[in-house]
């Protein structure tokens, strides 16, 4: 088991092909202008002819939220789980994605919402004049349930039999379809809505295609349980530590704490969830996190999971709470001067490249200071270890970190990948400075004598 780089697309904002928006791509978004069915016009075949970027970040799979029939940009609110909204294209289109997908190394994750769907789908409208279809709906007092009381979200009566056959059971069932045309993985929306006994099924039935299918789910809670049941979770929980820690809510010392029995709680299959800072529901990374925004991607890269984009951010792009977070993609900005594609990749390089940040486990670092924020990753070797130190404060620190670490040698020195910083080594401890808002990714390397190694014999 091992942690992947994952890349978030909301297809209408991505890349226009087949220009059947009905906005300018570039047209702002505003609170005026709003709504949810505002189409900018991103499609499949955009996503496609994307390829070579993709391919050149070097991300290991693509997630799309939902691209079922729906009347909506974010097409939550499906109207039709076996049909592909024709504004993105067809069922062909999403072949063809694939295809040159899966020849550049990238699996492709879809989502799917379960717990509701339109109100204006055929199924509803059959609902509402009392044919077979009103066993697929939830009612309770009289009338039908809607999701967060959203009229366009009615929801699904998911413990109809018949409900479960057409939607994930049956082999020509609307999840097996997808899955058996290619799809890789599958993101629950709400899982949290679904329940502990549908989750089981729905992933024995999915998995019943091969163990490779991995189900992920939109959790906003503690991972524990809910990762037992599934392959991996959205991991919010992490974003609300990285966030308040920065943000000066939370102590270091504490998130530390925290951080600890969350994954020791979660175990290895922490490594499939996916470590959030943004997306289509939140703001961007520097509208959340300013200055401190490097801080924050340099744990979502380094704490044991699988790191996901949401498209953008790698370019640097703005935007405050939904729908200002999900503007189109700039393309403009993708260009050897940019700094923070420059960032991202350095990353995610430094990243695929590292057997202890892919499959590593965590280990506590205890710090002098109850302000520093430190933890190392190890896989086998003490040489592919990794000691990542936060300073999220706007003092120079002077640490000194103990961990369990036996082969840490004062033959050995600690480099930082993004710096010119060294900490050294006094009796199994590590000691040295840590300048203000900054990080260190430090790995470790022998002293080099003419003829003498401490590690000749370990």
């Amino acid at each position: 088991m091992e942690a992947k780089i994952g890349y978030q697309i909301f297809p209408d904002r991505f890349y226009s092909y087949y220009n059947r928006g009905n906005v300018k791509w570039n047209t702002p978004i505003t609170a005026k202008n709003y709504s949810a069915h505002t189409m900018y016009g991103g499609d499949l075949k955009g996503i496609q002819e994307k390829i070579d970027y993709l391919k050149e970040l070097n991300v290991d799979f693509l997630y799309l939220t939902p691209i079922f029939e729906s009347n909506s940009n974010h097409r939550y609110d499906a109207k039709d789980y076996f049909k592909i909204d024709p504004i993105l294209g067809d069922e062909n289109d999403l072949k063809n994605l694939i295809t040159v997908l899966h020849k550049n190394n990238i699996e492709l994750c879809l989502d799917i919402a379960l717990n509701h769907m339109s109100n204006e789908s055929i199924w509803f409208k059959n609902a509402l004049n009392n044919e077979k279809e009103k066993e697929f709906f939830r009612y309770e007092n009289g009338d039908f349930t809607y999701w967060r009381d959203h009229k366009s979200l009615v929801e699904l009566n998911l413990e109809s039999k018949n409900l479960r056959k057409i939607l994930w059971q049956d082999e020509n069932s609307a999840m097996k379809k997808w899955t058996k045309l290619g799809v890789d993985h599958w993101r629950l929306d709400c899982a949290y809505d679904l329940g502990f006994d549908i989750l089981k099924d729905i992933v024995k039935h999915i998995k019943s295609l091969g163990e490779n299918h991995d189900i992920i789910g939109e959790v906003w809670a503690y991972p524990k349980e809910w990762i037992q049941i599934m392959d991996g979770i959205m991991n919010y929980y992490y974003t609300v530590i990285i966030r308040n820690m920065l943000n000066g809510s939370l102590k270091p010392k504490i998130a530390a704490e925290i951080l600890k029995n969350t994954i020791k709680d979660s175990g290895m299959k922490i490594l499939k969830s996916w470590n959030m800072l943004s997306s289509h529901d939140s703001p961007r990374i520097k509208n959340t996190f300013g200055n401190k925004w490097k801080l924050a991607v340099i744990m979502q890269f380094t704490l044991p999971g699988s790191p996901l984009i949401y498209y953008g951010e790698e370019l640097g792009m703005e935007g405050d709470h939904d729908p200002f977070c999900r503007g189109v993609m700039e393309w403009d900005k993708v260009n050897e001067n940019n700094e923070t594609l420059k960032f991202y990749m350095k990353l995610i390089d430094l990243f695929n490249n590292s057997i202890a940040l892919k499959k590593g486990k965590y280990y506590e670092v205890i710090s002098n200071d109850e302000n520093i924020l430190a933890y190392y990753r190890k896989y086998n070797s003490i040489r592919d270890g990794k000691l990542v130190v936060i300073n999220p404060t706007n003092e120079d620190k002077e640490i000194q970190l103990y961990f369990e670490e036996s082969l840490l040698l004062d033959a050995m020195h600690l480099f930082d990948h993004f710096s010119d910083n060294e900490l050294y080594i006094e009796m199994g401890s590590v000691k040295g400075k840590i300048p203000a808002n900054s990080f260190g990714i430090f790995h470790m390397k022998p002293r080099e004598y003419k003829t003498y190694s401490a590690y000749k014999r370990l």
